[in-house]
C-alpha cells in the first residue's frame, strides 16, 4: 500500500518542528545549568534525614531545574510552532 506523501506532509514538517523547538530548549536549559555559577550544597550531617532532604532539593533546584524549565518552555512553543505549520498548509491548500 503507497501513501500520499501530500496527505502526510504537513504532519511531518509540524512534528519536526515540534521536536526540533522542544530540543532547543532542553539544550538551552541545559546549558544555563552547566554554565551558571551553582551555590555550594549545605554542609551537614549527611546520616540526618533533615540533611539529606536539603541536599535533595539543592541539586533538584540548582541542577534539575534549568533544563527541565527549557523542556516545558520548548514544548509550548513546539506546540504553538506545529499549530501555526498545521494553519500554513491548510491555508496553502485552499
Amino acid at each position: 500500500m503507497r501513501t500520499n506523501w501530500q496527505y502526510h506532509r504537513p504532519h511531518i514538517v509540524a512534528n519536526l518542528t515540534f521536536r526540533a523547538l522542544a530540543l532547543t530548549g532542553f539544550a538551552l536549559g541545559l546549558l544555563a545549568a552547566i554554565t551558571r555559577d551553582a551555590p555550594s550544597a549545605p554542609s551537614c550531617d549527611v546520616e540526618r534525614a533533615k540533611c539529606i532532604a536539603q541536599l535533595i532539593r539543592h541539586e533538584a533546584i540548582v541542577h534539575l531545574a534549568p533544563p527541565v524549565a527549557g523542556l516545558l518552555v520548548g514544548l509550548v512553543l513546539g506546540a504553538w510552532a506545529a499549530r501555526g505549520v498545521h494553519g500554513m498548509f491548510a491555508r496553502a491548500r485552499t
